[in-house]
């Protein structure tokens, strides 16, 4: 372990990555780096703000930071070529993390996530709605924050999961520390992230695509995305809405091992 970030590992062989999404934590994939556990050295880690990595200056919450984190646990691990996947957030910084870092990716695979917000006035208004929830954060509990994100119309599907997982989703949410979701939503959201849609071409890695059936949003992202990367596969994952990893778990796990060990995408 750095000092920057937690992660876990799991399993042995080729190593794979995975990145979570805003609220979530290495436990948002449980299901899936225990399916690929059995295939793969399987590394999940907590992004800055999230889980066991609390930080409390401002600073730390930069893109390069967190991009400068995860090549600490590489190098930490003498991993010089990673299988990098990212959902929602971590899909940004996964992107983000392949532009930068090209020789250091064996494949891509972008879960439900969005290569940022092309227009400036747009990225503005995005930083003043995200500002807004950052004040809920910093002054109200953790609980009235975690009623009103699971309302958000983005989740809508996942009140169709069973009581269970339902569960699970709003333990890890309700697990974490408010002031660091507050300072990681006022750096890395995506008003805040530079827009990367007309860099993606940079990317040369074969790279896998992902997003949920019920996803119209994200569905157009990820198409447009899988157009800039030349060497990339675009995959529906159904039965699933935004949060593909929790809705649907071992098809993604699936399509993550089949990808990795070569057996789609003609490679």
């Amino acid at each position: 372990m750095t000092k920057d970030l937690f992660y876990k590992i799991e399993g042995s062989g080729t190593p794979v990555l995975l990145i979570h999404g805003f609220t979530g934590s290495h436990k948002s994939f449980q299901k899936v780096s225990s399916f690929l556990s059995s295939q793969f050295k399987v590394i999940t880690v907590d992004m800055i703000g999230h889980g066991q990595s609390m930080n409390y200056e401002s600073k730390n919450y930069t893109f390069d930071k967190s991009i400068n984190d995860l090549n600490k646990i590489l190098d930490s691990l003498s991993i010089k070529k990673i299988n990098l996947i990212g959902y929602s957030l971590g899909g940004r910084l996964a992107m983000q993390f392949a532009l930068k870092n090209i020789a250091k990716l064996s494949s891509l695979i972008i879960c439900s996530a969005s290569y940022g917000i092309e227009k400036k006035e747009d990225r503005e208004n995005r930083v003043l709605s995200d500002k807004k929830i950052v004040t809920m954060l910093e002054n109200k509990p953790i609980e009235t924050f975690v009623k009103y994100w699971k309302n958000l119309d983005i989740w809508d599907s996942e009140k169709n999961l069973s009581v269970e997982r339902r569960n699970k989703i709003n333990k890890i949410r309700l697990s974490q520390n408010k002031i660091g979701l507050a300072l990681n939503l006022s750096y890395q959201g995506q008003g805040k992230q530079e827009f990367i849609g007309n860099k993606l071409k940079k990317i040369k890695t074969k790279s896998l695509i992902m997003y949920g059936s019920n996803d119209s949003k994200y569905k157009e992202m990820s198409k447009e995305i899988t157009k800039e990367i030349q060497n990339s596969k675009l995959l529906m994952v159904p039965n699933s809405g935004h949060n593909i990893i929790l809705e649907n778990p071992i098809f993604v796990a699936q399509e993550i091992k089949k990808f990795v060990l070569g057996e789609i995408n003609g490679s």
